[in-house]
């Protein structure tokens, strides 16, 4: 009987025991004493006052001026995320830089190219810069090695290591996505390896300079590097039926040997969350663009991208229509490829070639570039005398610090690169830059 009361007893109080076992083991008192009651409401108490005085926004009157904490330490939770990195670094460091910018160069060329490739490069390059050749598949193994070996024994390639080509080899059609899978791998290799260039360009072997890299240098020296170079226009008419609806296929991205693009008879309707732009394949983009391109944090680039993938001249959209429907860099495109190319009238599918009666129509166009010229033309060595003052491997520069006495090479010599000596291409290119920075020709941007 004893025992059953005192089960029953423990049902009516569960807490009998744990009061026994803590008043006779832990050396507490039990529940029965107040005395804990003091602090637990003067804390209550102390909390209350400083959750008011937060909300009223007294709080900050508890610290001194020196000892707040940095606005970024307190910024919103989403600052974690990459897309506030990449914000932060466009907007703070990319219109400030004290230095000549550094530009970041890809010529292409296919079979038969590697020495036109080779012209190109010596015309362009300057030691502050970065450069990466491309030699397609359809060159033969021998041809790629020639260059490569070229580039290898060069001893101002080797001591500066600037230049680079590129070990895999791709094949591309120009109507077709490789020529953007291409363009975008370099742009990766470029990231990857080096991390002091402020803008993009592409050429190819056809290409030619028309002003010195330190005319160049000079002039985007005064520029935001924010700003974009790239012809853009909306897609309409004709183009939009026949490129936008139709869907092709590139051989090249499945097969070893070069051929046209295949149509196939599916069509498929416009899309309607993005614009489809157009423009030239020849551009010159900033870092933080190309970046987002590559990133593509928000996956509108990459969703572009696919779209390209079946679409007719896709190099001449792709990066149009990323910029122009991106609203961190809608503002940033200024609608010209900085090339001068001349046209048939009408025009065919293809700019003709230049020869030495368009010479005084490039110096007047005011462009950094001209294309397309053919192997060896003539033309070249005009450009050569007359534009650039090149008599060796490279047109001449504040970086070139040697002896021209008896013929010798400038340019064997190497100083401090971010000395520069403009010429008079500066000022024609300066003139040009004026023109299409202007607020009536930057207000017909991506319109």
């Amino acid at each position: 009987m004893r025992k059953l009361y005192r089960k029953l007893v423990s049902f009516r109080d569960p807490f009998a025991r744990v009061k026994r076992h803590v008043s006779s083991h832990s050396g507490f008192r039990a529940f029965s004493d107040r005395k804990w009651l003091f602090p637990f409401l003067a804390s209550l108490i102390m909390s209350i006052t400083l959750l008011i005085l937060l909300i009223s926004g007294q709080f900050d009157n508890f610290f001194g001026e020196e000892d707040q904490l940095p606005v970024d330490v307190v910024s919103e939770s989403n600052d974690y995320f990459v897309e506030s990195d990449f914000k932060q670094s466009m907007n703070s460091t990319a219109d400030v830089n004290p230095e000549p910018p550094r530009l970041a160069y890809l010529i292409s060329g296919t079979k038969g190219d590697s020495h036109r490739m080779m012209r190109t490069l010596q015309a362009v390059y300057h030691p502050r810069n970065q450069y990466v050749l491309h030699l397609d598949l359809e060159a033969p193994p021998r041809e790629r090695m020639e260059l490569a070996m070229s580039v290898k024994t060069d001893p101002t390639f080797r001591e500066m290591e600037n230049v680079r080509v590129m070990a895999q080899s791709n094949l591309v059609t120009y109507k077709g996505p490789t020529m953007i899978a291409c363009t975008l791998q370099a742009v990766s290799i470029l990231l990857r390896e080096s991390l002091h260039w402020d803008w993009f360009l592409n050429l190819s072997a056809s290409d030619y300079p028309l002003v010195t890299q330190d005319d160049l240098l000079y002039v985007f020296s005064n520029l935001s590097r924010n700003v974009n170079f790239i012809e853009n226009m909306q897609l309409t008419g004709w183009k939009l039926n026949q490129r936008a609806k139709s869907i092709i296929v590139d051989p090249a991205l499945y097969l070893s040997k070069k051929s046209d693009i295949a149509w196939t008879t599916q069509r498929r309707s416009l899309p309607n969350s993005f614009r489809l732009f157009t423009g030239s394949a020849w551009i010159m983009l900033t870092r933080s663009f190309l970046e987002y391109c590559i990133w593509g944090w928000d996956n509108f680039p990459r969703t572009i991208l696919m779209y390209y993938t079946n679409f007719v001249s896709s190099p001449e959209g792709y990066f149009h229509t990323v910029i122009c429907n991106s609203k961190e860099f809608i503002n940033t495109a200024i609608g010209h490829d900085l090339h001068y190319i001349a046209w048939d009238s009408p025009p065919k599918q293809h700019p003709r070639s230049l020869s030495l009666k368009d010479f005084d129509n490039m110096v007047k166009s005011k462009a950094p570039f001209a294309r397309k010229f053919h192997k060896n033309d003539p033309a070249l060595d005009k450009i050569d005398k007359e534009l650039l003052g090149r008599t060796h491997r490279f047109a001449p520069g504040g970086w070139c610090v040697g002896s021209s006495a008896n013929g010798n090479d400038q340019c064997s010599v190497q100083g401090d690169d971010s000395v520069l000596k403009p010429g008079p291409g500066s000022e024609r290119l300066q003139e040009l830059v004026q023109t299409l920075s202007s607020e009536e020709f930057r207000r017909k941007q991506c319109s």
